[in-house]
């Protein structure tokens, strides 16, 4: 049995224990100055710089949600918490921001736990609707190999496509050429190889009982390693005869198979100029009689600064004017989405696209403008040459959706731009911890291109 004095004696010694615990602590940089931004390890002492915080969307729909991230930089051991406040509606502690059922400005603003002083703070629009509101919201179904349309995976990617938005799929062929120089234009075998005639129906009637309008894509590449903007063919008429053939094939099938667009030609950078002005006008002319839908032609847009769509020289006799828009956009990997949609005002070269776009199209008005080709890869630095699909190996999803959602914003709030194809959906879906290509089947893009559509 425990008296009275004994009693006393345990109270005094964990009196004592408590406060012998709490100075040692403090010795240590333990206690709350650990993690909280006051005194570090070692007596280090930890300092927060900054905050930077964004989210996922900037323009997004009311009643909905959106995703904001933020970090906390400096040095020594400083705390890496924030807390999230919101102007309206609500956000949660792990950043995940419910906007009201109203419409207007939502400001997000990040506030550093080590250090209230350190804050960011963002601005979200919120919309009845969000929609791109293009005519044209498409993706464009890629194959380079013999049977793969037409297969059991070909048809799973094909129905695949619709689950990712929009009304349009594109479908591509190539045929090529030996060598840049050559004039002779035909399908290939071995590898890469043609897709047959009767994979390339497959893919048409499968998209079209889905719902999808599609818009044929032949493609011309030569064989050498050249890309095809560079074609400069040592007898231009016996290449023209050939293109011809090569076009007025997949006319005839297009008008057989109900395609709802052709797009007679791409990038053809070096043959488009005035002074191949009368071959095209017989092509289209010689087109116009087997197919009687719209005609597209996909110029190259990777600068504003005399790409090929400034200089084609057959607009005013194609229906739908599209630009493959693989344009610059920052210097560096993993920029924000704030630097990206900035990005189309003025790029890492110094570029307005967004004015340039738009002024071209003001000087079209009697065509609707579209990106008949736009996309961008899963790696660090998509961005910053979307056309060059073979540099960079390090994988980020994140890079590409925050590429798919600028460009929504910036587009969806002009006129000059009718729509786009995404580039590209593959008929065999993507190892996603290794891909780092243009599809966004099962990718955090995916579902961008879901919101907008």
């Amino acid at each position: 049995m425990k008296t009275a004095a004994d009693k006393i004696s345990r109270v005094i010694f964990g009196m004592v224990f408590t406060l012998a615990m709490a100075a040692l602590l403090s010795s240590c940089g333990g206690g709350g100055g650990g993690y909280g931004g006051g005194g570090g390890g070692g007596g280090t002492t930890a300092t927060i710089t900054a905050v930077s915080a964004s989210c996922v969307a900037y323009i997004a729909q009311v009643s909905k949600t959106d995703q904001c991230t933020a970090t906390v930089t400096g040095t020594g051991s400083y705390s890496s918490t924030v807390n999230w406040t919101s102007s309206v509606g609500s956000i949660s502690s792990a950043g995940v921001l419910t906007f009201p059922g109203t419409t207007g400005n939502v400001t997000v603003t990040a506030t550093a736990v080590g250090d209230a002083t350190k804050k960011s703070s963002v601005t979200v629009n919120a919309i009845a609707n969000v929609t791109s509101g293009f005519t044209y919201e498409g993706i464009t179904h890629v194959s380079w190999s013999t049977g793969e349309y037409s297969s059991t995976a070909g048809t799973a990617s094909q129905d695949a496509i619709p689950v990712a938005g929009g009304n349009w799929a594109g479908v591509l062929v190539t045929w090529y050429m030996p060598t840049y120089t050559d004039t002779t234009i035909s399908p290939h075998s071995g590898g890469p190889s043609t897709p047959s005639d009767a994979d390339v129906i497959a893919a048409i009637t499968e998209l079209h009982a889905k719902g999808m309008k599609v818009m044929l894509k032949p493609h011309v590449d030569p064989l050498d390693g050249h890309w095809r903007g560079q074609i400069v063919p040592t007898d231009v008429n016996a290449w023209f005869a050939s293109y011809n053939t090569f076009i007025l094939h997949f006319a005839n099938l297009a008008q057989a198979n109900g395609v709802d667009m052709l797009c007679f030609g791409t990038e053809l950078a070096s043959m488009t100029g005035g002074a191949n002005l009368a071959n095209w006008t017989n092509t289209i002319s010689q087109i116009r009689g087997a197919y009687t839908g719209p005609l597209a032609y996909a110029a190259n847009a990777s600068s504003t600064n005399g790409d090929e769509y400034t200089t084609v020289s057959f607009w005013s006799q194609v229906d739908v004017i599209g630009m493959d828009g693989y344009f610059s956009l920052t210097n560096h990997a993993n920029p924000t989405l704030t630097e990206l949609i900035a990005a189309w005002s003025m790029n890492k070269n110094g570029e307005n696209i967004l004015a340039a776009v738009q002024n071209f199209a003001a000087a079209h008005p009697n065509q609707p403008v579209i990106f008949t080709e736009i996309g961008y890869r899963s790696v660090a630095g998509g961005n910053i040459n979307p056309w060059d699909f073979s540099t960079g190996t390090v994988v980020d999803d994140t890079e590409q959706r925050n590429c798919f959602e600028a460009m929504y914003e910036v587009w969806s709030q002009q006129t000059a731009i009718k729509g786009n194809f995404w580039w590209a959906w593959p008929v065999q879906p993507p190892n996603l911890a290794v891909d780092t290509d243009y599809s966004t089947w099962n990718k955090p893009a995916e579902t961008i291109e879901q919101a907008w559509q």
